[in-house]
C-alpha cells in the first residue's frame, strides 16, 4: 500500500506535491510528540460509530488495549473486537500506519518524500 501512495505521489507534479506537503505539515504539526497521528485517525474512522474493518458490522465491542512504544514512552491504545466475525482490530488498522514502528516519525518521513 505504501509503494502504491508513493507511485501516486510521483504522478503529481511539483505544485500539487508541495500542496500535499504543506497539508500533510499542518495537519500533522499540531499533534503531540505522544499521539502524532493515531489521534486523528482514531477520530476519523470512527465518526459515525466503530464498524468492523474486516466484515462492516456495527456490532463492535472495546477488547482491551495493547502498549506501544514511542521514542523512551509507551502508549497504551485501544483494541476492538467484532461479535459478528469475531475478528479483532485496532483504529489502524488498514491503514499506512498498521504496524509502524516508528509512528512518531511520519512527519520527518512526509517531509523527506516531497
Amino acid at each position: 500500500m505504501l509503494k502504491a501512495l508513493i507511485a501516486e505521489i510521483k504522478k503529481m507534479n511539483s505544485a500539487e506535491q508541495h500542496r500535499l506537503k504543506e497539508f500533510f505539515i499542518n495537519s500533522l504539526a499540531s499533534f503531540s510528540a505522544n499521539e502524532p497521528v493515531f489521534q486523528e485517525v482514531k477520530e476519523h474512522k470512527n465518526k459515525d460509530g466503530f464498524t468492523c474493518v474486516h466484515c462492516g458490522s456495527k456490532q463492535v465491542v472495546r477488547f482491551g488495549k495493547y502498549l506501544v512504544k514511542l521514542g523512551s514512552k509507551e502508549v497504551e491504545r485501544q483494541r476492538y473486537r467484532c461479535k459478528d466475525c469475531r475478528k479483532t482490530y485496532t483504529d489502524v488498522t488498514l491503514t499506512p500506519l498498521y504496524r509502524t514502528h516508528k509512528s512518531d516519525k511520519w512527519l520527518d518521513f512526509i517531509k523527506c518524500m516531497l
